[in-house]
């Protein structure tokens, strides 16, 4: 507090220059250094006393063995005053020093970093690489070049390789995730406009990144002691991490975005291992495929058909049928839909085979609807009239099942006899009749006058809200006689 006073109050230069150099030379806490330097600075501003300041400047530059001292001292007074000399004397004094100083110098630095000429933070990017400290690189990363963003995001990745690893083994936390997270997030800054090549590797490390550390936002509190709920979405630096890397690949070429996909597939093997195993892997793992179930459902568009049969689906496939994790049972289910709505039609026979499986016990009615719908419609735009006429047999073949008497059998039959009403606007024109007729026949079987105007009512709105204009007026027509046949029964 002495040196303090006497540097932001005294009007002797020697004086000051002398306390200067002692504090530096006794000091060993350079965030204690810093905020001396941001005292001084701040005070002596306040006074109009610039000169004297400049003395505390000047001492610091002159200083040849205490850089890291001087530094922070310096670095203290230019964020306070953003004195030019005092820019000139940090930039010098970073170089001299060549990026040595410790844990606390490293946190003078992410004040500094936006004031630093690049080759200088290039090195204290080095020296928190050296040091493991990923907060520091998180800090640095917004300040760096294209050309050494990929060595921040390799430091990043390593480290949330490491928090996996140390999960695994019931030794790691929550903050030590978030922490990594937060400095995948800056890095992903540099892709959110970029369009370089280079940036492609950046890509892939991120979005490793964030599939390694992934559990932290899916744990529970019986998985650990200390749990912050922030929910399947993560924090807010994992959304904007997350937006960063799809709308960069959305940008890409589709050779550009396939090749990245594989890229991530090669730097994660349980992606590869999961779909061949029916073993129960740890939830750091289990995480990591729930984020590429996510993302790949936003890029599934500019995947060759390859890439989606050999790698996407067999990982989606495994999550598919397992109800009893919700999340990736949602997540796989969104990304078959992505799948089929991208025009991959060969996996639409597989999916309605697996949804008809899953209703009534996984799935309620508006879910068969849509993902059975999503299969024969992409069916229906790749030309396999065939294919799509089998789907619609197998679902025919589940509403005769339910068929008979029974509060709930014929709850059951008037769903999915309403999900093969949906089919009206999907299938192929050629199949259209063979439906319209499948649901006359088995609307005028039904006993009870309420369940046949239900049916009728869903088919209608179907009508006038999804189907194509070509096939309305054959609809509309269908639909009032089919209603003139109900009402004459009432």
């Amino acid at each position: 507090m002495n040196a303090g006073r006497v540097l932001a109050t005294s009007t002797s230069y020697n004086v000051v220059s002398e306390v200067t150099r002692d504090t530096v030379m006794r000091t060993r806490d350079m965030l204690e250094l810093f905020e001396l330097g941001r005292i001084v600075g701040t005070e002596r501003q306040r006074n109009g006393s610039t000169e004297m300041l400049g003395a505390v400047v000047r001492a610091c530059s002159d200083e040849q063995e205490h850089l890291a001292g001087a530094l922070a001292l310096a670095g203290g007074v230019f964020v306070a005053t953003q004195n030019k000399q005092a820019q000139r004397v940090c930039n010098d004094l970073v170089r001299r020093q060549n990026g040595s100083g410790g844990s606390s110098m490293l946190r003078v630095w992410t004040e500094l970093a936006p004031f630093m000429k690049l080759p200088n933070i290039h090195t204290v990017v080095a020296e928190a690489e050296r040091m493991c400290d990923v907060s520091v690189l998180g800090k640095l990363a917004p300040y760096v070049n294209k050309q050494s963003v990929d060595r921040v995001a390799c430091a990043v990745h390593a480290a949330a390789v490491e928090v996996l690893l140390r999960m695994e083994m019931g030794v790691s936390s929550l903050e030590d995730a978030h922490s990594v997270v937060h400095a995948a997030a800056s890095v992903a800054q540099h892709l959110v406009d970029g369009t370089d090549r280079g940036l492609d590797r950046v890509w892939t490390l991120v979005a490793d990144t964030l599939a390694c550390t992934h559990w932290a936002s899916v744990c529970t509190t019986t998985d650990f002691v200390q749990t912050v709920d922030v929910g399947r979405a993560g924090t807010e630096d994992y959304r904007r991490a997350c937006t960063a890397l799809v709308s960069y690949a959305q940008r890409q070429s589709n050779e550009r975005t396939d090749a990245m996909v594989h890229s991530v597939f090669a730097l994660q093997p349980c992606l590869r291992f999961l779909p061949r195993s029916s073993v129960r892997v740890g939830r750091g793992r289990e995480g990591a495929v729930l984020l590429y179930m996510d993302l790949l459902e936003h890029v599934t568009g500019q995947l060759a058909a390859r890439t989606v049969n050999a790698l996407v689906m067999p990982m989606a496939a495994r999550y598919v049928e397992r109800v009893v994790d919700r999340d990736w049972f949602e997540s796989a289910h969104a990304l078959v839909l992505s799948v089929l709505d991208a025009g991959h039609a060969e996996v639409a026979p597989w999916y309605a085979r697996v949804v008809l499986a899953l209703y009534p016990q996984s799935i309620n009615m508006d879910l068969l609807g849509i993902s059975f719908t999503a299969a024969v419609r992409a069916l229906a735009h790749n030309g396999s009239s065939g294919l799509a006429c089998n789907c619609v047999d197998l679902l025919i073949a589940r509403i005769d099942e339910y068929a008979g008497n029974g509060v709930e059998r014929g709850e059951r039959w008037r769903e999915l006899l309403c999900v093969l009403a949906s089919q009206v606007a999907s299938v192929p024109l050629e199949l259209l009749s063979f439906v319209m007729t499948s649901i006359d026949e088995r609307v005028d079987a039904e006993p009870l006058c309420a369940t046949r105007r239900n049916v009728v009512s869903h088919v209608q709105d179907t009508v006038l809200e999804s189907a194509e204009l070509a096939r309305r007026p054959a609809l509309a027509s269908w639909v009032w006689r089919m209603r003139a046949r109900v009402d004459a029964r009432l």
